[in-house]
């Protein structure tokens, strides 16, 4: 008798820890979701501005540079608000920083070869 109640003790316990263990994890999945969300909103915000750059610019090439940022970054904002922050995220995300730090090398440049 002693060991059908330890047994049955012993899986009520683990069962509650599991559905607690399923309910902390369901709400991390949901705080996730949520996180993802809202940097696809800041993502979307921040392509706002690269357009802004645009309409600022007059070289043709940086112009051009700067809109392949944007779908980029386009991208990017379909992924996080697909709740994807994984690896293919991550990596246009950081194709996004690389090309905006070439758009901004190609800017000074020209701006170098006007001044001087």
């Amino acid at each position: 008798m002693k060991t059908i109640t330890n047994t049955i003790l012993y899986i009520a316990v683990t069962g509650i820890t599991c559905f607690a263990a399923d309910q902390n994890t369901a709400e991390k999945i949901k705080q996730h979701g949520d996180k993802s969300q809202l940097l696809s909103l800041e993502q979307d915000e921040l392509s706002a501005d690269v357009q802004d750059l645009i309409d600022e610019q007059t070289d043709p090439e940086v112009i051009k540079m700067l809109r392949e940022i944007e779908l980029i970054m386009a991208d990017a904002t379909d992924l996080l608000d697909q709740k994807n922050t994984g690896g293919a995220t991550i990596a246009t995300e950081t194709e996004v920083i690389e090309k905006i730090f070439e758009t901004a090398k190609k800017k000074q440049e020209n701006q170098k070869k006007e001044g001087g």
